[in-house]
């Protein structure tokens, strides 16, 4: 494989090793800007040098996956998630998990946007110690069950609570939002049956939650804890290689990104390759570049 081109300009056999590097193996690998970009953490506020799986602000999508997108407004972070916008307290990155709060019940439980608090079971697992609360509004007075915590919200009428995800009912409005399991203490209430009962029917008691509207709203505003499904151990592999990890939009998976001249040196370290025996060295390397051909 000598030649007089080898021979006189190891310039241009450094640039064709370069070229053939590049255009043989996944374009990620010799994405500068990608690698640059992805590179660059997300800061807002208290949360600072937040990198993969998230995106947003200064870090394009190609740098986490699609349903973790953070925003920033002014000093707080957001996220959007099944179309409620939370509000981001904290961030874990080595046990995956996200402390949100609805941006919605920041001000009270009165307003809100009638929208449940779902998660993506493909990304998202509600956090250990946490459970749905339903928020039932606009009651009727003639619904409420004596005895149960209730609230008067005015613009939505009466409001009621109740454990678990349920619908609204015989009210107008239902909010599904998860609460800490310490905050809900169920209250069984018996159901009146009414005397005399011709054939005898078993009545199951309807719960309740006892708790007062101040103390419910504190609960909501500490947020829940939230954990990202992402397996990690691809994107260790990355980091320890000097890669950057971020998402491949067309193939839906994660993926890693080189810089172009890191990734040069690597191949150069690899085969050894010198500027004053380049020549000399290409038979030795035609069997590594062999494994580059599809």
């Amino acid at each position: 494989m000598n030649s007089w081109v080898l021979s006189s300009s190891p310039f241009l056999v450094t640039l064709f090793f370069i070229f053939f590097f590049c255009i043989k193996i996944p374009l990620s690998l010799c994405d500068e800007d990608t690698y640059e970009s992805c590179s660059n953490m997300f800061n807002c506020g208290k949360l600072n040098n937040i990198g993969f799986p998230f995106w947003g602000d200064n870090r394009p999508n190609s740098c986490g996956y699609p349903g973790l997108k953070l925003n920033c407004q002014g000093s707080v972070a957001t996220i959007k998630i099944m179309n409620v916008t939370y509000q981001v307290l904290g961030v874990n990155p080595f046990a995956q998990i996200l402390k949100i709060t609805r941006e919605d019940f920041s001000t009270g439980i009165c307003s809100p946007k009638f929208v449940n608090s779902t998660l993506d079971p493909s990304l998202l697992d509600l956090g250990i110690g946490f459970q749905n609360l339903t928020i039932v509004y606009g009651c009727d007075f003639s619904l409420l069950i004596p005895f149960l915590r209730q609230f008067d919200c005015q613009r939505n009428g009466f409001t009621r609570i109740k454990s678990g995800a349920y619908g609204p009912g015989k009210c107008k409005e239902s909010v599904v939002v998860p609460v800490p399991v310490s905050v809900v203490v169920p209250v069984p209430v018996p159901v009146p049956v009414p005397v005399p009962v011709p054939v005898p029917v078993q009545s199951s008691p309807w719960t309740g939650i006892e708790i007062d509207q101040s103390e419910l709203e504190e609960a909501i505003r500490k947020g829940f804890d939230v954990k990202w499904k992402v397996d990690t151990a691809a994107c260790l592999n990355c980091t320890r290689s000097r890669g950057v990890c971020g998402y491949d939009l067309k193939r839906n998976q994660s993926t890693c990104y080189y810089s172009s001249p890191g990734t040069y040196s690597l191949l150069v370290s690899i085969i050894d390759l010198h500027p004053h025996n380049l020549s000399s060295q290409m038979d030795n390397t035609a069997p590594l570049l062999m494994l580059f051909i599809p």
